[in-house]
């Protein structure tokens, strides 16, 4: 077994961040399928009947906009996956800097939602993952080469 001769500690890691990619995969998916059965989403408490009262186009422009976004989490998480089972599990410390560096900062940049828009909704998503993910890492951290 390539991962007998490991810590305890990278094993622990390389779990955590696998079970984050799967769950990050999983949640983009439900969202695309979401977007594109044209689910009964309200933006701002006003249904999607009212927004196309509006402009016809609202509504379809609010689902490709969420289909882009489910489509970058299905990604990301595939990604993540795949470095927590490759190289992160190796004990590659390139692996750890590469998930800090691209998804901690996707995940800031998506908190910035507080300050930037005044908003709050949506945050916890992203605040579990960065907490979840800097975990992982810092469990790890001993044991990367």
């Amino acid at each position: 077994m390539e991962n007998s001769g490991k810590s305890v500690t990278l094993k622990i890691g390389w779990l955590m961040l696998l079970v984050l990619g799967i769950v990050m995969t999983l949640g983009g998916l439900e969202s695309l399928l979401f977007a594109y059965r044209a689910g009964n989403e309200t933006p701002g408490g006003v249904s999607m009947q009212e927004l196309s009262k509006i402009s016809p186009e609202l509504p379809v422009a609010l689902r490709g906009r969420r289909a882009t976004a489910a489509s970058l989490a299905i990604t990301c998480g595939i990604l993540i996956s795949w470095l927590a089972a490759v190289p992160f599990r190796r004990g590659e410390k390139w692996a750890l800097w590469a998930l800090l560096s691209a998804i901690g900062l996707g995940a800031l940049l998506s908190m910035l939602r507080v300050s930037a828009l005044g908003t709050k909704s949506g945050i916890a998503g992203p605040g579990v993952f960065l907490i979840w993910m800097i975990l992982a890492l810092a469990i790890s951290y001993r044991d990367m080469k």
